[in-house]
């Protein structure tokens, strides 16, 4: 198989991946984040910020590659950008798996879009719709 160019194969949102014996597990798929809180009357609000995992299939060519991820917030803004890793496809290979645990600040709701790029070059998107709700307990 001749692979021309690179992009994102699958992106999967998770709270958990494992992978033991040669196996690999995705726990709690996530399709949108539904943040909910309850704060005392008169207390700041809380930063709004979540874990989560992010799987990452990569489809490229063989050789040496650098993955690198941008998360825009929903108004346009950059909110952060991400190192992934460096990686190699060997001979045969097509598809290299990246597994980001990520500590997701999201001061706006909407969705985020998660930008892909490898070797410089735009792979591919994912987006995750977010909404917080904070009610004050009185």
């Amino acid at each position: 198989m001749d692979i021309k160019g690179t992009n994102l194969q699958y992106a999967i949102f998770c709270n958990q991946f494992v992978e033991e014996h040669g196996h690999a597990s995705i726990l709690g798929v996530l399709d949108a984040v539904d943040v909910q809180g309850t704060v005392p009357v008169g207390s700041p609000l809380p930063r709004k910020q979540f874990p989560i995992t992010l799987v990452l299939g990569i489809l490229a060519s063989e050789g040496d590659h650098t993955a690198t991820m941008e998360i825009v917030r929903p108004s346009g803004g950059i909110v952060t950008t991400v190192d992934l890793e460096s990686f190699n496809i060997p001979p045969g290979d097509h598809i290299h798996r990246s597994v980001v645990q990520l500590e997701i600040e999201a001061p706006e709701d909407g969705d985020y879009t998660f930008h892909v790029f490898v070797d410089g070059q735009n792979a591919g998107y994912a987006v995750l719709p977010v909404t917080f709700t904070i009610t004050y307990d009185r």
